[in-house]
């Protein structure tokens, strides 16, 4: 895959990642053709993802996607991609006030070879397949990432109410250090590439290779399934990955709007 189309099936892969979430605890999500966005007002976060609007009427279509929105939030992460559309789109929401950044990095590699060398004998991993392991997932990711279960519970409900099994495209993945959990991740297996979310390692336990080895593993399930390539999302953490044989490939452009309180 050349890196365009990596990007694009790392970008779809990410929308799937957002569509769990969608009708709980007030989340909505909307995913069409021409545009795909999440707005939570909390975890995990307002963003639009998609922007494919006709030229002939992307200022009719850019001022009804924003009046939407802001009648839901007041405040939006709007990231452009290569295959966005209009091409002028930048500057468009430029002279709509919106101010812009740079986000985290996309980073990839590919699966032909998975190198074994980040095998951890002591680790034991193995995917969430009932309501007691997504609840032990659960607690320890919320420790790893410093955050309480409650603002996690989106998480929970997302992934409960998408079910367990082996057919299920989506699986979290626990590492067992003896009988505690201290390392887990997601992996989803759509669009064509193997997308790596949520990694985290319990405070106490980071600096002992756990978390290179459920990366690892997580990269050889996706070339077990027929995967090519697999992507991840990261703002600091480009040269643990790149050790791990990422490399990065893209890095978001970020446009902000936010509501004008005048008007509210």
């Amino acid at each position: 895959m050349k890196n365009a189309e990596l990007i694009e099936a790392l970008r779809l892969n990410y929308i799937e990642y957002f569509s769990l979430f969608h009708g709980q605890h007030g989340i909505r999500t909307h995913v069409d053709r021409e545009t795909a966005w999440i707005v939570a007002n909390g975890p995990p976060g307002n963003h639009i993802l998609r922007s494919n609007l006709p030229a002939v009427e992307a200022e009719e279509k850019i001022d009804a996607l924003i009046s939407r929105i802001g009648a839901l939030t007041g405040g939006i992460r709007w990231l452009l991609f290569p295959q966005d559309r209009p091409q002028d789109l930048r500057a468009r929401l430029s002279q709509r006030g919106l101010s812009s950044g740079r986000g985290d990095l996309w980073m990839f590699r590919p699966l032909q070879q998975v190198a074994d060398n980040r095998h951890h004998s002591q680790l034991r991993i193995s995917p969430v397949r009932d309501k007691p392991g997504l609840r032990a997932w659960w607690t320890a990711s919320a420790l790893g990432f410093g955050t309480t279960q409650r603002a996690a519970q989106p998480w929970y409900d997302a992934f409960r109410r998408r079910g367990f099994g082996p057919k299920v495209h989506v699986t979290n993945y626990i590492g067992h250090l003896d009988q505690k959990v201290v390392t887990t991740a997601t992996l989803i297996l759509a669009r064509g590439i193997a997308g790596i979310y949520d990694l985290s390692t319990l405070p106490d336990y980071r600096g002992q290779g756990f978390a290179g080895a459920l990366v690892n593993h997580l990269l050889e399930q996706g070339r077990q399934r027929g995967y090519s390539h697999a992507g991840l999302q990261t703002g600091d953490a480009e040269q643990f990955y790149q050790s791990l044989g990422f490399k990065t490939g893209f890095q978001e452009e970020e446009f902000f709007w936010a509501a004008d309180y005048s008007e509210k």
